[in-house]
């Protein structure tokens, strides 16, 4: 069945291409789309179109689980019902590296199509009001992480002209709670047959899609549960090569995680306090696999018996899509974000095990006893 899946897939897909060639257009693309379709119908009906509200809505899931592709694939599909429209990509960076006022000119610029200087971080001349006010715009400002960020650029936003929607992304629900979103979307992870489908698009030329392979893209289809960067990372990394390298590229993954996932996958990580790293890395390393209670973890990880600060920490883990609670309250962690805490604890010490703060692996923990290497 799996075989039959994949074999239709690149048949589809060849049969499209020969026919849209035909007609003198590009071959079909669909690297942005695999997977997200309902999602992105979903999210037109948290929109209401219809409704002459100003709406706000949030875009929220863990690192490379697509977020910003879902709002690029809205964007592109309704700027064009809008007075104004802009798209600010990597919002995070771009205010810490050139602050708020350089934000407000970029996106006040690109809603009036003319150059826009901003005085002060606070506050809007009665220009930009005027202007901005007798337009229905449509906002999309990626990857957040200011609480303020709307009151920052808006003041209140309710003077947008009625009609007018901002998009907010963020790996942080909290950000969105904040900022008084009207609705917020989480972003889950792709199907199999989704999974497979995006791989196989930047592993293999179509037109050639070679189905001897199809064992070793299951393998890698396993290994990235779902997360369309992981899979679109391996994909490249992997096309074009022969199975000998497949197969040591995977190899490879059991033990050191691809450099590029997991620097994407650190920055929700680096986005903690001291005690919530400490938090993460433990449940990491010692206690999700346990299938252990919420109250259970609790008592485990508390400093003293007057130290609180655990469930605020589990918390916000919870609110930086970095952990899930189910309905029995059990915690879990995505494969890829553990293998991202193994990582940042390997990294402490890459030769000496012995100096990490956690040890996990079974050989690790061997050798540390059998020389004696604990540090103390």
């Amino acid at each position: 069945m799996y075989r039959t899946e994949v074999e239709l897939l690149g048949e589809v897909i060849n049969i499209i291409n020969l026919v849209l060639r035909r007609l003198g257009e590009h071959p079909l693309n669909l690297k942005g789309v695999v997977g997200i379709e309902k999602q992105v119908q979903y999210l037109e009906s948290l929109l209401l179109q219809e409704s002459t509200d100003v709406r706000v809505i949030g875009i929220w899931g863990m690192g490379g689980i697509g977020k910003t592709t879902i709002a690029e694939e809205i964007f592109n599909k309704l700027y064009s019902k809008y007075d104004g429209h802009c798209f600010l990509a990597n919002v995070k960076e771009e205010t810490r590296g050139h602050g708020t006022i350089s934000l407000k000119e970029k996106m006040f610029s690109m809603l009036l199509a003319e150059n826009v200087k901003v005085n002060t971080a606070n506050g809007l001349s009665n220009y930009i009001k005027r202007k901005i006010g007798r337009m229905k715009v449509l906002i999309v400002l990626d990857d957040v992480n200011d609480s303020d960020l709307l009151e920052k650029l808006f003041g209140n936003h309710g003077w947008l002209r009625q009609g007018s929607r901002i998009i907010i992304t963020t790996r942080d629900k909290q950000v969105l709670i904040a900022n008084k979103v009207d609705d917020i979307y989480q972003v889950g992870a792709l199907k199999s047959s989704e999974a497979i489908e995006l791989f196989s698009l930047y592993a293999f030329n179509q037109n050639n899609f070679d189905m001897e392979y199809y064992k070793l893209s299951k393998r890698v289809v396993n290994y990235a549960k779902g997360i369309p960067l992981v899979l679109k990372v391996l994909g490249h990394l992997l096309c074009g090569k022969d199975k000998e390298v497949w197969e040591s590229q995977l190899d490879k993954l059991k033990n050191m995680p691809n450099t590029d996932v997991h620097n994407a996958m650190k920055l929700s990580y680096d986005d903690l306090d001291r005690k919530e790293q400490k938090i993460f890395l433990n449940l990491a390393c010692f206690f999700v696999q346990l299938n252990l209670k919420v109250d259970r973890i609790k008592d485990l990880l508390k400093d003293g018996e007057r130290d609180n600060s655990v469930i605020v920490g589990i918390e916000r883990l919870k609110d930086k899509a970095l952990i899930t609670i189910s309905e029995d309250n059990v915690i879990s962690m995505h494969d890829i974000i553990q293998e991202m805490a193994w990582e940042i604890v390997r990294h402490e010490s890459i030769e000496d095990p012995g100096s990490r703060s956690r040890l996990r692996d079974v050989d690790d923990i061997h050798e540390v006893l059998q020389n004696n290497k604990v540090k103390a």
